[in-house]
């Protein structure tokens, strides 16, 4: 195991020792994971015993559907649904790839419209949909107001609406923009704090109250995500010092004159 990937395999214990973790999660959607890292994380929360969700590209991407089913993922959201037809599209595209459910299937509200069609989007999602993550920095964005942020009191209070409306059919995870700041909001909204199973960074899914209760649950996190794309960077640095070592030696033979490089 290389130097950094090991470091990334030392912390996934630390935060499923030290906090709990629910699990980690990758992403074909705003990352555009690559499938290569999808199977060093596979490999890696296998190592550490920790769960691996995926967030797909689509409500209805069939190809990242099934790269989870290649993968052996713990747990499937899709994105950005908007209406009860985007509940469909994506129950329809995960039973064309797996035969019966058998993953945490979860889904994200994160657009003003999604919020306005909640109870549409919310009776068609029962009882397949297992989990709500509400995507703060979209559904803020969504609004076209400066004066929306992530942790606006706006934002807190759709939060808490949007609990009301789902809490008693699916459990909640809050992500987007997590920082210190949701550290100190979030208790000031006593139904979030008490409602919200999880809450999600870009790369880690951290139960509510270690995230609240430990100020380094959220540096930790962080970090695994840093060392994380280190350890792209490792690998792929690594991957092609062949490559660039070839491009020295073209390089050099490309500066000869023509006669010299024809007499070889």
């Amino acid at each position: 195991m290389l130097e950094i990937e090991q470091k990334l395999l030392d912390q996934l214990f630390l935060m499923k020792e030290e906090y709990h973790i629910k699990g980690i999660k990758a992403e074909f959607e705003a990352e555009g994971t690559s499938y290569q890292d999808m199977v060093r994380l596979r490999r890696l929360t296998l190592q550490a015993g920790v769960k691996l969700f995926v967030k797909i590209g689509g409500v209805e991407a069939v190809r990242d559907l099934k790269d989870c089913l290649e993968l052996g993922v713990d747990g499937i959201i899709a994105p950005m649904v908007e209406s009860p037809f985007g509940i469909k599209k994506f129950l329809d595209a995960y039973g064309s790839v797996f035969p019966a459910k058998g993953h945490h299937l979860a889904i994200n509200i994160e657009t003003k419209q999604a919020v306005m069609l909640l109870g549409e989007i919310l009776a068609t999602a029962y009882p397949a949909i297992d989990a709500i993550t509400i995507g703060r920095t979209d559904l803020s964005a969504s609004y076209f107001d400066p004066e929306v942020t992530p942790d606006s009191d706006f934002i807190w209070e759709t939060i808490e609406a949007i609990i009301e409306s789902a809490a008693d059919r699916f459990a909640i995870t809050v992500g987007g923009n997590i920082s210190n700041l949701t550290q100190e909001k979030m208790p000031l909204y006593p139904l979030a704090t008490k409602t919200v199973q999880y809450v999600e960074t870009r790369k880690v899914i951290i139960p509510t109250e270690a995230f609240l209760a430990n100020r380094s649950a959220l540096l930790d996190a962080l970090w695994f995500e840093e060392l994380f794309i280190l350890s792209r960077k490792e690998i792929a640095d690594r991957f092609l010092a062949p490559d660039l070592k070839r491009l020295d030696k073209l390089a050099q033979r490309s500066s000869q004159p023509v006669e010299s490089t024809a007499k070889k």
